[in-house]
């Protein structure tokens, strides 16, 4: 039986182990092993000595004294104290956790980093749970979270800043952007408050000096308030807060932003993902200029008068383009041919509609923000989209169509149900259909039109694809579905099992 002084002068050998989460050697490894082995021997034989089960023993060996016991079973129950402590503080250091190589290691933290899509990029995407919390778990970890330049090559503006503590966030930002080596970079900034800070204006510097290394980059609207001009004594600072405007300002003028000038644009070869909020001013058209490889594209920035090209633009790589209302005249002078996606708060009619013949038939999925100013004159632009495969509608939820508006949600329900010769004459080839309802919504026309595009045999006696999926929105929060749940529920034998209908 091993003693209980060697198991103490094991424990304080081995101390850097069982008080850390430092990996063991191969040695440590082996040579706790063999005496965790021995510990659980020791351990059962003195069990059977002072005949305790499983339940008997865990409860004596936490809460056990009793100065009742004679001092030969004392010395027996402080020896199985000893030993079951010592099995538990040194079972973990064998752990596989512990002992993980570090290619192991290394294929887990890279698994870690943000998806590509941008629309939830920034959802899971923390700088602070990163790289330094892996490197605070062990010196191998440490090691290995120091050695992966792409674990650094992901950061939020927000986070250095907040991660910095009471370091610099400047200093900061170099030392993320030297452990990120030469690998692309994935940027999320978002600057609220203050943001003529000379600080932010420093680090926005040294992005922007990388630029040609952005892989993704997105900066969020960012608005914040600017006190109005004080005149006289003004000692009431709550009252001027509470009097402060919303407003914006640009971070950094253009000229840092996109080159000096028309001949010095910033070189962005690796860029695929762009979104850019209002605080940017940045020129998109030389933004596409500079980036030949960009698929995914997002304004909300205003476009200036001089901003715009004499000539189209035409760009070959861009699948994703979100416009919104403040950016809608940069399809005026665009063309996209490889685009899938699109995504827009549109003013007129006439101008998506030439963007979207100018860019081909290759658009699959058309989200609209805001149809109202169109009125009911959506037939135009789902014309020159045969191929789509998604539609998505969506309204603003302050805004009330006039006399001289159409209900959209009406008809582009009545128009998805026009048959021309055997086949729809909007959109044959839609699957999923995402609409917000209001009060006013007359589920019978639903249900009319997907009795036409919902059902195998409808389908194609019509010449259309299969309707599979049906998203309706409230229109906000006051708007209750029941009622058009109800009814579609008393219908469902009408419609099949082909149809998806979906309430958010």
């Amino acid at each position: 039986m091993i003693t209980p002084s060697k198991f103490y002068k094991f424990s304080q050998t081995y101390l850097h182990l069982t008080t850390s989460n430092y990996s063991p050697l191969d040695c440590e490894s082996e040579a706790i092993e063999h005496l965790l082995g021995e510990a659980q021997t020791t351990m059962e034989d003195l069990r059977h000595q002072l005949a305790l089960d499983d339940d008997e023993m865990e409860r004596l060996i936490i809460a056990w004294h009793d100065d009742d016991y004679s001092q030969a079973t004392e010395e027996k129950y402080s020896a199985l104290r000893e030993v079951y402590n010592f099995i538990k503080h040194h079972r973990p250091v064998l752990a596989a956790v512990r002992r993980l190589p570090s290619e192991i290691i290394g294929e887990i933290l890279l698994h870690t980093l943000s998806w590509d899509d941008w629309m939830f990029y920034h959802r899971v995407h923390n700088t602070r749970l990163g790289p330094w919390s892996y490197s605070r778990v062990s010196r191998l970890w440490r090691t290995v979270a120091l050695s992966l330049s792409q674990l650094w090559s992901e950061f939020s503006f927000n986070d250095i800043d907040a991660a910095a503590c009471c370091e610099p966030p400047v200093s900061m930002l170099k030392l993320w952007l030297d452990q990120s080596g030469d690998a692309p970079l994935r940027i999320y900034g978002e600057v609220g408050g203050d943001a003529t800070v000379p600080r932010y204006e420093i680090m926005a510097r040294l992005i922007v000096s990388q630029c040609h290394r952005w892989e993704i980059f997105i900066w969020e609207e960012a608005p914040y308030k600017r006190a109005p001009a004080a005149t006289g004594d003004v000692r009431d600072t709550e009252t001027v807060e509470k009097t402060a405007a919303p407003c914006r300002q640009e971070l950094l003028s253009e000229e840092i932003w996109d080159g000096a000038d028309a001949e010095h644009v910033l070189d962005r070869p690796q860029l695929r993902q762009f979104h850019a909020g209002g605080t940017v001013k940045s020129n998109p058209f030389r933004l596409l200029q500079s980036a030949p490889n960009l698929t995914t594209l997002s304004l909300g920035l205003d476009i200036p008068s001089h901003f715009l090209p004499t000539t189209l633009i035409v760009h070959t790589r861009l699948r994703l383009l979100d416009v919104a209302w403040s950016a809608s005249k940069f399809i005026d002078h665009l063309t996209l041919t490889q685009l899938e996606k699109f995504a827009i708060t549109p003013l007129t009619v006439s101008k998506v509609v030439a963007f979207l013949r100018r860019s081909g038939s290759t658009l699959e999925e058309l989200y609209i923000r805001d149809p109202v100013p169109l009125g009911g004159h959506l037939s135009p632009i789902l014309n020159t989209v045969p191929r789509l495969k998604n539609l998505s509608l969506e309204w603003v939820s302050d805004i009330v169509p006039g006399a001289g508006y159409a209900d959209n949600r009406v008809s582009i329900l009545d128009k998805l149900s026009v048959v021309k010769e055997g086949q729809p004459v909007l959109l044959p080839s839609l699957q999923s259909l995402s609409i917000e309802i209001d009060e006013s919504f007359q589920p019978q026309r639903l249900l009319r039109m997907l009795k036409l595009r919902s059902g195998p045999s409808r389908c194609g006696k019509n010449n259309c694809q299969l309707l599979k999926n049906v998203e309706l929105k409230g229109k906000n929060e006051e708007v209750s579905l029941a009622r058009v749940k109800s009814y579609v529920s008393a219908h469902e034998k009408d419609l099949g099992s082909w149809v998806q209908i979906s309430f958010l």
